[in-house]
């Protein structure tokens, strides 16, 4: 709040005249200055006392003595008005004045009121619950100010009764927030970054203060999910708009993370962001300190072991929700991830038996899609082709058995290396003859391999024959 500092000053001569008009008609009887002091006397000339009388279209206390009080808060009936340094009623004015009762060590050491155009000071109603009066200020704009019994402005944190909060859980039990002693307008329909003390938080981001929303009627948001200017936010117990990771449980295993924005700005990521872990939901990614992708649903939900569909793409991701890239085995249902582990060198690549299935994601930031078809990967620096389910409920996995004359073991293809030449790849109860391109031989009479050994093969590729020498019919 603007301090008025309007001045309100009768010069003597002018007070003389709004005055002493009427007591030039009355010897003793009207006001009468006395030693530089105005009094008023009733018809029966008895001094007139705790009593407001009225000259021109101006108001004036007789205070217990009879002197005309000036610059004083005047208490009448439980009421309270403020008379100005010429003795004036104030109507519709701020006024601060010294606060001579403090109730508290935070509290101001002046205070505002508000007289009406009666010259009543604003106060609380008896109704125990806190209301407030719409006052429009000197600026123009009208805002909502809320006072105690005593006609004193109301600032910082109140309850629902109209009591101050104070103390480091004032945020906690406040309902309303009214700014600072100079300030008291109600927020509404708001955003305000306010100190608080909050033990319970450990977050590193946490310096002191949070970012507070308040309702239309002034109520701040709080155990709450709220939409704001297209943006999603979600306001804790006490109203503190939620930052960094959150999830529901300290096992992320279990419980669906969310991941709000940096305290500065504290909105709900929904879609795709790239973040760290968080300390709790991903400890080991936590420790790592590498920001990681992240898909999160329209409820903030981030999507956590699962194959989904995004825009045309399949993406998956792990137990805490970090979107997978490179080669992976996993055991999946129904599109939901059972297990999952990352192929970092052929030591982790499944055997044929294995109840894993071989995936490929991208492989580089960001890009992260299920790969489908023939992928040339490096493994251990050893370059190996793989080829990928293109459809069907086994899209992405790796191809398993003879597809196209090549056969396939999770996803490999098996092929003879440049010094074999040729290779025995035992499948399904047979024994067929592959080159160094994977293709299975058929109908090979007498091939030799890198180890000047021989073969033949039937029409599906099948060895028929191996030996040191040719073979020859007898």
């Amino acid at each position: 709040m603007k301090k008025h500092t309007k001045t309100f000053l009768i010069p003597c001569a002018a007070a003389a005249l709004t005055i002493g008009s009427s007591m030039m008609a009355f010897a003793a009887t009207g006001w009468q200055e006395e030693d530089g002091t105005w009094r008023y006397y009733d018809k029966n000339g008895d001094e007139v006392t705790s009593s407001w009388k009225k000259s021109g279209n101006d108001w004036f206390w007789l205070d217990e003595d009879g002197e005309m009080a000036t610059s004083q808060l005047v208490e009448d009936n439980d009421n309270y008005y403020y008379v100005n340094e010429s003795g004036v009623m104030v109507r519709n004015q701020w006024r601060e004045l010294e606060n001579d009762d403090p109730q508290d060590d935070d509290e101001s050491d002046t205070v505002w009121y508000y007289f009406g155009a009666d010259g009543k000071a604003y106060k609380a109603k008896d109704s125990g619950r806190v209301n407030f009066k719409s006052i429009v200020r000197a600026d123009g704009v009208t805002k909502k100010y809320a006072f105690d019994e005593e006609g004193k402005m109301l600032y910082g944190w109140i309850d629902e009764q109209g009591e101050r909060q104070t103390g480091d859980d004032a945020w906690q039990t406040g309902v309303y927030y009214l700014g600072g002693a100079d300030d008291g307008a109600m927020r509404s329909h708001q955003w305000e970054r306010l100190d608080v003390v909050d033990d319970d938080q450990t977050n590193d981001e946490f310096q002191d203060w949070y970012w507070f929303y308040f309702n239309a009627n002034g109520k701040k948001a709080a155990d709450t999910k709220k939409t704001i200017n297209g943006r999603k936010y979600y306001f804790e117990e006490y109203g503190n708009a939620r930052f960094s990771w959150y999830a529901s449980s300290s096992n992320a295993s279990v419980a669906t993370p969310s991941f709000y924005s940096p305290i500065q700005d504290s909105w709900m990521s929904v879609g795709w962001f790239k973040t760290v872990p968080g300390e709790n939901t991903d400890p080991d990614g936590y420790s790592d300190g590498e920001e990681r992708w992240y898909y999160a649903e329209k409820d903030g939900d981030v999507v956590k072991s699962r194959i989904k569909k995004i825009n045309g793409s399949w993406y998956a991701f792990d137990e805490y929700g970090k979107m997978l890239e490179g080669l992976y085995k996993l055991e999946v249902s129904d599109k939901d991830i059972l297990s999952c582990t990352e192929i970092e060198g052929e030591s982790d690549l499944p055997e044929a038996g294995d109840s894993a299935e071989v995936y490929y994601f991208g492989g580089t930031s960001k890009d992260g899609a299920m790969k489908t078809g023939t992928v040339t990967l490096d493994i251990d620096g050893e370059r190996y082709t793989y080829n990928f389910r293109k459809s069907g409920d086994e899209l992405g996995q790796g191809c398993n058995g003879i597809e196209d004359g090549v056969i396939y073991e999770k996803g490999k293809r098996i092929e003879a290396d440049k010094d074999e030449k040729l290779k025995k790849v035992e499948w399904d109860g047979e024994t067929y003859l592959v080159n160094t391109s994977g293709k299975i031989q058929k109908n090979k009479k007498n091939a030799k391999d890198g180890d000047d050994r021989y073969y033949c093969t039937d029409s599906k590729g099948v060895v028929t024959y191996e030996g040191t020498e040719k073979y020859s019919e007898k």
